[in-house]
């Protein structure tokens, strides 16, 4: 599978008549979108490993969201893609935010799966503290990522994911561009939006996220009472059913994405 100019990973799965775009949570890989992906139909789907991740770490980054935004930005358009419907998975969430408020003409519809809230977070979260200093520590990082987890045993691929992070990306996103806030731009956001929330999520605010979609003109909310943080291992088919719910609405209301 191909690099962009930028040295961003992508891969292709699937066909249709729509283009979904695809951006991986902190510390994983693509292929936590590719178990999403499996249970998607009628989409040709794209899926692109975040700078510093995956086989995307010879891409250069300093973990913060207008550069993230950018680098991603530009290797979508390196894969050729104009329009496209956006799924951002935690980080990638934010950083999907963030594309689509620079580019509502090209995104033509945005979910966030258990997304990063738009306000971001402070220097005292226990949470986001704790993993920024768990930075190559693997015993520490499989403990951190079992207490997230609801079911383990489908989650313990996110230790080795997370030791491939580089450093600067680490840091850079855990001790600075976590603290971004983008909230006051959501009123502009003039693309189709909906977040898929957990409610066993032990990782985002649940009332930031809401406070998100309040904020977001025509914003939705789905809130499944059992999906954990790492939902897209846990029960990717639950997760790929709520995107291709609100996708194909979209589509159907506006199929020549005329917005």
């Amino acid at each position: 599978m191909p690099h962009t100019s930028s040295d961003i990973y992508w891969e292709e799965h699937g066909q249709g008549p729509a283009t979904l775009v695809m951006l991986p949570g902190f510390g994983a890989s693509a292929d936590l979108m590719t178990g999403i992906a499996r249970h998607l139909s009628g989409f040709r789907v794209l899926i692109f490993d975040l700078p510093g991740h995956g086989q995307s770490v010879r891409a250069r980054t300093d973990g913060r969201l207008p550069t993230l935004a950018a680098t991603l930005h530009d290797a979508i358009k390196d894969a050729g893609v104009d329009a496209y419907c956006l799924v951002g998975y935690s980080l990638g969430g934010a950083i999907a935010m963030r594309i689509a408020l620079d580019h509502p003409d090209e995104v033509r519809a945005l979910v966030g799966v258990v997304p990063w809230n738009a306000a971001g977070t402070d220097a005292a979260d226990a949470v986001i503290a704790g993993f920024d200093a768990a930075y190559g520590d693997a015993e520490v990082l499989t403990q951190a990522v079992a207490a997230i987890s609801l079911a383990p045993s489908r989650t313990a691929s996110m230790t080795s994911s997370m030791l491939a992070v580089t450093e600067q990306m680490w840091h850079g996103w855990l001790a600075g561009g976590a603290l971004t806030s983008q909230a006051d731009e959501l009123p502009e956001l003039r693309v189709p939006t909906c977040y898929i929330l957990g409610g066993k999520d032990v990782v985002v605010d649940q009332a930031k996220q809401l406070d998100d979609v309040r904020r977001i003109p025509g914003g939705r909310a789905v809130l499944l009472s059992d999906l954990g943080h790492l939902c897209g291992l846990e029960v990717p088919d639950v997760v790929a059913n709520e995107i291709s719910n609100f996708l194909e609405t979209e589509l159907r209301a506006d199929p020549a994405g005329s917005r």
